[in-house]
């Protein structure tokens, strides 16, 4: 039985696998019950994070990381 990594399926969640691997990934959940629950499990952690709300930094954060840039910048 063929052991596929995680960054291997997701490459297949975003098909970006060969049809190679594409194959073999498929035959593979065909029998294999842990690659199955693996593979659900990648897949309900992607839709989760696809309904998170993202909010942008805070105007004094951003101020505070440009403030730190320049001075930086003045000391080389």
């Amino acid at each position: 039985m063929l052991k596929f990594s995680q960054e291997v399926l997701i490459q297949y969640m975003y098909g970006e696998t060969s049809k190679e691997v594409k194959c073999a990934i498929e035959e593979a959940l065909q029998v294999d019950w842990e690659l199955q629950d693996e593979l659900n499990i990648m897949q309900r952690t992607m839709k989760q994070l696809d309904t998170l709300q993202m909010s942008s930094p805070r105007k004094s954060s951003i101020n505070a990381i440009l403030n730190y840039a320049r001075m930086e910048e003045v000391t080389e």
